[in-house]
């Protein structure tokens, strides 16, 4: 029996154009009317979720990958690298003169080179949209694509996350370093990388995953992992896909993660999450 149920955001129960479907809103409603906890699980920190996540009545947050579980407004558990940490990590990117950015669960900061490709990777994803509604995608996207790595120098924030871009040439030498420095929870080589040809990695404190994160809190409330059920289309949902009892792939999500899916369904624009909870058989967990 499915006791809660993890959503990813961005590609899963979100369309990057057109936003959460209202099927979703419908399938998180009856889920929690029918006493099954509804908990987002998303790679982005809290500041930069979107107002329509937020608006949206769940149990909880799962944020930054892992490094923030909260419920019922409060904070449980927070992680984060410290301070020398992220000033070594730092210094490595910057001699190298590598695209990076670093989260924090207030902001993001990043040095000019990944502000372009971020910029130009949100984009790419509003192709065909209008120049109205891409303003209001930007606006909702809520994450400024500017150089403000140098505003971290006079900043108290606690950085969770580096997301790392990596020229071919540089890829060996790379991978061999960073991943001595906390877990690394996505990663793409520069052959398969979706921004041009750059590799890309995504680096958080030692056991801070998604599938750590859902463990903990499922440990707390007392429910079983088989209990659970999940809902992803990146690299970065792989760990949540392989915890929870019951892990669903967007069928245009990324092929890694499809492999250790127990089912796919369709995208968010699809009304992908709402058909899978009421598919019977084998599903019906709302009707």
């Amino acid at each position: 029996m499915v006791k809660a149920i993890f959503l990813d955001i961005d590609g899963t129960l979100r369309d990057e154009c057109s936003g959460v479907p209202q099927s979703a809103y419908t399938a998180v409603r009856m889920c929690r009317e029918r006493g099954i906890r509804i908990l987002i699980c998303t790679g982005r920190n809290l500041a930069s979720i979107q107002e329509e996540i937020l608006s949206m009545d769940t149990d909880g947050i799962i944020a930054g990958g892992g490094c923030l579980i909260a419920e019922n407004g409060y904070v449980q558990k927070k992680s984060y690298f410290q301070k020398p940490e992220t000033e070594r990590i730092q210094e490595y990117l910057l001699t190298r003169e590598l695209p990076f950015a670093m989260e924090s669960q207030e902001r993001i900061f990043m040095n000019r080179a990944a502000a372009v490709l971020l910029r130009q990777d949100f984009i790419g994803k509003l192709k065909g949209l209008g120049a109205e509604e891409i303003r209001k995608r930007e606006k909702e996207n809520s994450i400024p694509y500017e150089d403000t790595l140098k505003e971290y120098m006079h900043s108290p924030d606690h950085i969770h996350k580096f997301c790392l871009w990596c020229r071919p040439e540089d890829w060996e030498a790379v991978c061999a370093t960073v991943p001595g420095w906390g877990a690394v929870v996505q990663q793409s080589a520069p052959t398969d990388g979706k921004i041009r040809k750059w590799g890309y990695l995504e680096l958080q404190p030692a056991g801070c995953t998604k599938g750590q994160a859902i463990r903990w809190w499922c440990r707390r409330n007392g429910i079983r992992l088989e209990d659970t059920m999940s809902f992803g289309d990146g690299k970065n949902d792989v760990d949540m896909i392989r915890t929870t009892g019951i892990g669903v792939a967007m069928e245009d999500g990324d092929e890694e993660l499809k492999q250790w899916a127990d089912s796919l369904c369709r995208p968010a624009s699809g009304d992908g999450i709402y058909r899978e909870l009421v598919r019977n058989p084998p599903r019906g967990i709302i009707e």
